[in-house]
């Protein structure tokens, strides 16, 4: 081989070596969002910015982390996922295909029941809250004495009334707040005590309206009724596969809690897509 062929030869695998480690530096940059860049670094460290869905996204090549624990992401497959969008983010109105975003608990849970309410249906409930609190992370339940060391008030109408907002309601409702991030902050839960013939019939009503401050949770009307996720009566309602399904989706680290369903259909887009081409899927934030 004379010195020009090998020159060439030389020079071809040079360049080769030099797009691939370039490709592989590639991979290793971060899209973050612009706020989140405008906050954490400096105008230099910017490589580009590409618009996905919308939103602008700055490709850095170092991830500087917001204050919170980085986390891997959950797969689920298309079936799941459709079903949990519908149960954890509620439509604006009842035919829009626009939604509020969802709504979690950060803090554990911790309730206080108004005194008139009978301790056989206190233990009841507590078994329901006690079961969700084993078989679902990041959620814990326990129950108070006083009121001001609870976040949470299961009461009777007949009862001191603890909320304006629900106060004369005809029917048993909740009412939950919460903060900028979405996180649920505290809840209020009236029994109408004239509606209720039984202590069974007490203890049925709460589960299910506690079920469902847990996450804000929109009702279906396709379900088997004796979900909890399910939008009709049923006194064999117990907590199904489905529901600790949901529960447990909702409260786990592989998903960005607190979000627009924009932002969690973009998520799962690209992770899901960086699955498809052997890349990492990506890694969520969440508050510590």
């Amino acid at each position: 081989m004379n010195s020009k062929k090998i020159y060439l030869s030389l020079t071809y695998f040079i360049i080769t070596l030099f797009i691939y480690s370039q490709e592989k530096n590639i991979q290793k940059r971060y899209l973050v969002p612009k706020d989140h860049f405008k906050e954490k670094y400096k105008p230099s460290d910017s490589l580009g910015f590409i618009i996905k869905n919308g939103d602008t996204l700055i490709r850095v090549d170092r991830f500087i982390s917001p204050k919170g624990v980085a986390v891997p992401y959950e797969y689920k497959d298309s079936t799941f996922l459709e079903l949990y969008k519908k149960i954890a983010f509620q439509p604006i109105h009842k035919d829009s295909s626009n939604t509020k975003p969802m709504k979690y608990w950060k803090d554990d849970i911790r309730i206080y029941f108004s005194e008139n309410m009978s301790k056989s249906v206190i233990r009841d409930v507590m078994e329901f809250a006690q079961k969700i609190d084993e078989e679902v992370d990041s959620l814990k339940i326990s129950k108070v004495k006083k009121i001001e060391d609870s976040n949470y008030v299961i009461y009777y109408d007949t009862d001191y009334e603890y909320l304006n907002e629900i106060k004369n309601k005809k029917k048993s409702d909740y009412w939950i707040s919460w903060n900028g991030k979405n996180q649920i902050e505290r809840g209020y839960l009236r029994i109408v005590k004239s509606r209720m013939f039984s202590e069974k019939l007490t203890t049925q009503k709460i589960r299910e309206l506690f079920f469902g401050t847990l996450g804000w949770f929109y009702l279906q009307d396709d379900l088997d009724c004796d979900n909890y996720v399910a939008n009709c009566y049923s006194d064999s309602k117990h907590l199904t596969a489905i529901d600790l399904e949901i529960l447990r989706y909702h409260y786990s680290y592989g998903i960005c809690k607190g979000t627009s369903l924009k932002t969690f259909e973009a998520q799962h887009r690209q992770c899901k897509e960086n699955l498809r081409k052997g890349l990492p899927a990506g890694r969520f934030i969440h508050p510590d």
